[in-house]
């Protein structure tokens, strides 16, 4: 296909050199790709480059830490495309959400869709049950729908009263990290986390702690069905899914007003 989509490719990159080019290959021929950067080092910048795209340098951030709506609504003020795309530098389209992306932007019907999201495990085999699927994002939309980003961190667009949201066909497909990987990318969130709640009080922390029950209730009763029921495909390793609870808890910990000074 050599008509390029009417479509903005919205990447955030810090350093994301190892998996960036797989990421931008996998996209159908795209109108604009525009790359958030956080001042990487590691040649980020030239491989986006490489494949056309836009730079748009952002470094700010409260006490070093990124607000990732903020930096998403920085592309959103740039797009110049009807349709945007957002891609995590980390992963790459199934030829079926390609096949969907080029279907959907040949009507110009304003609209929002769900995008599946799948782990890879790093010998290519896609990983088809865990905890937390369905795994979907509103990562596709019509411009003339969107608001903006809102959350600093688990970031999420708010779409204007009345939007249809559809789901999209074909998955978005994420390299597994490892368990050291997992729990750096984790970290990072609670330091956003505990910084976006440092004036809140008791409430906002207790609303946490009602949610938090609540989803981990959920995704509990998720993974004994994983593992108790026989089933083909692969499963989300264990060690990652309670990397989860450990997530959760330390988020509940730190943001405890009792222990702020």
């Amino acid at each position: 296909m050599s008509e390029k989509l009417p479509i903005s490719v919205h990447v955030l990159t810090r350093n994301s050199a190892r998996t960036l080019g797989r990421a931008l290959q996998s996209l159908p021929p795209c109108s604009e790709i525009l790359v958030v950067d956080g001042g990487s080092t590691d040649g980020t910048v030239d491989i986006a480059r490489s494949f056309g795209a836009r730079i748009l340098e952002e470094r700010s951030g409260q006490n070093g830490l990124p607000n990732f709506a903020a930096l998403r609504n920085i592309a959103l003020r740039n797009t110049t495309q009807p349709w945007i795309f957002i891609l995590d530098s980390d992963e790459e389209l199934s030829q079926e959400l390609r096949n969907a992306l080029m279907t959907i932007t040949a009507s110009d019907t304003p609209a929002a869709f769900l995008v599946p999201r799948h782990y890879v495990d790093r010998d290519g085999t896609v990983v088809l049950h865990a905890s937390t699927y369905p795994n979907e994002r509103v990562f596709f939309f019509h411009r003339d729908v969107a608001e903006e980003w809102i959350k600093p961190v688990h970031e999420r667009i708010r779409l204007k009263p009345g939007t249809a949201i559809r789901r999209l066909q074909g998955t978005s497909l994420a390299a597994l990290p490892t368990i050291e990987e997992f729990k750096e990318k984790n970290r990072r969130y609670i330091a956003v986390e505990v910084q976006e709640s440092r004036d809140r009080g008791w409430m906002h922390w207790l609303r946490r702690v009602a949610h938090t029950l609540r989803s981990r209730t959920i995704a509990t009763v998720r993974l004994l069905l994983i593992w108790l029921i026989p089933r083909r495909g692969k499963r989300l390793p264990l060690r990652h899914e309670l990397l989860r609870y450990w997530y959760a808890w330390t988020l509940l910990v730190q943001t405890c007003p009792l222990g702020r000074t």
